[in-house]
């Protein structure tokens, strides 16, 4: 039986984890173990119960943390790590090693090349690796990274089927609210963001904001939306496990957010029916079809964004096409199977490289 573990060594809760937990699932559901190892008593330990749960803090030296991760992993028996860049990448490496036996799988970022520095390279000689991308053509056009033993496709993907029966709350009668996505590296597009709202507000538009995530500066953000106008009209919800009902209860989805927590916020709107903004620039971006599935905003152009929007809202008829078609695509092309049947196909020759060693 083969066995992966995903190393998560932050406590909180992120775009990361939860797609370390869609992964676990879908290889779980095919008979492979999986487990999470992450710090005890933290919300990703609480949120990955599904999983085996195996506790674990750095100590911020990833030589004495590789070697206490060497023993779990030895105890564990695991075929795979997976991780995601270059830090954890070294300590995972360094704890395979110290154990004798699996490797490494490290997700690249989107849009990222290898990242040769130092520390992967030392990485890769240390331990088995693979890189995980999203997409051939960056798995293509990445340079080549002497030791490496391959690269696997594994697109970001989630399970539309845990959105079946999730239900968002009524909208008060004549308003229509936005669910504003961000994350800590959008503060300028959150800014902007918040402008494009607070004018169409001053325009006699009553709509009313859900800002999902979690911000560079709370405060911050909260004083500039004190300072628009928008009062009692935004609502910081943070960033829960499940956000799935929060978004349900939009009219629109709108995606500042870069990388994972943008990514699967677009999937999960998609996956509930609900009509999505992604913004041009983040690799959200790639999973709307512009004009089918969803909408493309463009990052520092507020009066273009507010005419979109007011369209959106305007046309009915518009937003109920996009949100269907985008229900149908991701049920279509989002699912699990190809990424789940991509690290299946890895763990099976590390378990072989095992045998024959």
């Amino acid at each position: 039986m083969n066995r992966i573990a995903f190393l998560h060594a932050s406590p909180v809760w992120d775009g990361l984890a939860r797609v370390y937990l869609e992964i676990g699932n879908a290889l779980a559901a095919r008979g492979i173990v999986a487990s999470i190892i992450c710090p005890p008593d933290s919300l990703v330990a609480s949120a990955c119960a599904a999983l085996e749960v195996v506790p674990f803090e750095s100590r911020g030296s990833w030589f004495s943390d590789g070697l206490r991760l060497g023993v779990i992993l030895r105890e564990l028996a695991c075929d795979a790590l997976m991780v995601a860049g270059e830090n954890e990448h070294l300590l995972a490496a360094w704890g395979v090693r110290r154990s004798g036996r699996g490797a490494v799988l490290r997700r690249m970022q989107a849009g990222a090349t290898s990242d040769l520095t130092m520390t992967t390279r030392l990485a890769v000689r240390l331990a088995p690796t693979w890189f995980v991308h999203g997409t051939s053509t960056e798995a293509q056009a990445a340079e080549p990274v002497r030791k490496l033993r391959g690269r696997v496709v594994a697109d970001l993907a989630i399970d539309p089927a845990q959105f079946d029966r999730i239900t968002g709350a009524p909208t008060p009668l004549g308003t229509s609210t936005i669910a504003l996505v961000t994350d800590a590296g959008a503060a300028r597009a959150t800014a902007a963001a918040l402008r494009t709202i607070a004018a169409m507000r001053q325009r006699g538009h009553p709509i009313h904001t859900l800002l999902v995530g979690t911000p560079h500066d709370s405060n911050e953000v909260r004083v500039h939306a004190t300072a628009l106008g928008l009062g009692d009209a935004i609502v910081f919800v943070g960033d829960p496990v499940i956000r799935a009902p929060l978004l349900a209860a939009a009219d629109l989805v709108w995606v500042v957010a870069d990388h994972d927590d943008g990514s699967l916020a677009v999937l999960d709107a998609m996956a509930l029916g609900v009509p999505v903004v992604a913004t041009r620039g983040t690799t959200a971006e790639r999973y709307v079809k512009n004009g089918e599935t969803g909408m493309i905003a463009e990052q520092d152009d507020a009066l273009a964004t507010a005419a979109l929007i007011t369209l959106l809202r305007s046309d009915s008829a518009l937003l109920a096409r996009l949100g269907e078609t985008a229900h149908a695509d991701v049920r279509a092309r989002r699912g699990l199977s190809a990424t789940a049947d991509a690290i299946a196909t890895v763990l099976q020759h590390a378990a072989r490289a095992q045998v024959a060693a």
